[in-house]
């Protein structure tokens, strides 16, 4: 089994639920029955933002203390992205986004800052002009013994989530060092590793001194970005942040953080945690005296800029998100998304997506959400 396979059977496991479990334990805590509470679900459900049992738990959409009826009904379920955003985005553009070598090769064109590539591990007859290409474990050993700097990361050519994804830090004549893993041969990185994905490896970018104390991989902002007839919109900032040993940002792995960014300003507003499945507010970082609530990311103005340079590149697609890494030489462009997962913004905001400008831009794009 490869990575990016027990990675996604992770993801996936995120929402399955034990429904009666997860009903008990929101009665305990709201002192509603678990047949209320099941009933309000299915009226929600059958509304515009077509919310699952799991993500209708997760929000405690339940709690009317916490939530009017208009507030509950701006939650949007994350599994129906694509569909509602197909109609915003030209289909053509899906590659320029979503392979990875070819939106690197577009944005190095126009002089967007973005990680170094070191190779492409590709088993098909595509070329790559301008970087080596390996595949099986003789072709990895000869690269990678003859790399001189390490660490690098390696990510899905088309992949999302960071599903699959590795930090190299080092190497030996038999032996490659992948973090949170033992060490493993070059026959199992080829095989049980990478499998039969394609990867783009990179010199992995060092994080500003912002982050000193915080992470050693790298966080990202990510900025949601619409494009309207009356110009160009960044509604939502985040900062996804990994922690502990976690090689990528991604919220789906444990412990990662995720903070809503004021976006004018790039202060930290608000800091979130998922806790054995339940959402919770922190007032400062865990295990550590630095409050982050309050400061400001370094390089805003850059990152704003590189941003809206990236969205208006791509300015097919309408509705899109751009990730972005800050270092002491500024902003480094780590990925541009065809879309940006609803989720992530309501976990951060701790309100639902749908918000009037989301509403207007979605009907400007003939969306129709029933």
């Amino acid at each position: 089994m490869s990575v990016y396979v027990e990675d996604l059977a992770l993801i996936e496991g995120k929402t399955k639920v034990n429904a009666a479990e997860q009903l008990a334990a929101a009665a305990k805590a709201s002192g509603l029955s678990p047949i209320t509470i099941a009933l309000d679900f299915f009226k929600l459900r059958k509304q515009r933002g077509k919310l699952k049992l799991y993500e209708y738990l997760m929000y405690k959409l339940y709690d009317r203390s916490k939530y009017t009826d208009d507030q509950r009904s701006r939650f949007i379920s994350a599994h129906i992205h694509w569909p509602t955003i197909k109609p915003c985005n030209d289909p053509q553009w899906w590659s320029v986004t979503e392979d990875k070598w070819l939106s690197f090769s577009i944005l190095a064109a126009h002089g967007v800052p973005q990680p170094r590539n070191a190779a492409v591990y590709d088993a098909s007859p595509r070329y790559y002009p301008d970087v080596p290409k390996v595949h099986g474990a003789d072709a990895l050993k000869d690269f990678l013994t003859t790399c001189k700097e390490f660490p690098l990361f390696a990510k899905n050519l088309n992949g999302m989530w960071s599903a699959g994804a590795v930090r190299l830090s080092g190497c030996t004549d038999t032996h490659v060092m992948v973090d949170g893993r033992d060490p493993v041969t070059y026959e199992e990185l080829a095989n049980d590793v990478f499998g039969d994905r394609s990867y783009l490896i990179q010199h992995c970018v060092v994080p500003h001194s912002f982050f000193d104390g915080v992470t050693d991989a790298v966080a990202t902002v990510r900025c949601l970005n619409l494009i309207t007839d009356d110009g160009f919109r960044v509604p939502f900032t985040l900062l996804k942040l990994p922690m502990g040993a976690n090689i990528a940002d991604n919220f789906w792995r444990k412990g990662n953080l995720v903070c809503l960014l004021e976006p004018e300003t790039g202060e930290i507003k608000r800091i979130v945690a998922n806790r054995n499945g339940e959402l919770t507010e922190l007032d400062g970082l865990p295990g550590s005296d630095r409050k982050f609530l309050g400061e400001t990311l370094p390089y805003w103005k850059e990152v704003l800029d590189v941003n809206e340079k990236v969205a208006l590149m791509h300015g097919a697609n309408r509705f899109g998100s751009t990730d972005i890494a800050i270092t002491e030489d500024g902003p480094v462009v780590i990925e541009v998304n065809n879309g940006c997962a609803f989720e992530l913004i309501q976990i951060a905001t701790g309100e639902g997506f749908l918000t009037d400008e989301i509403l207007a831009f979605f009907e400007s794009c003939g969306v129709t959400l029933k």
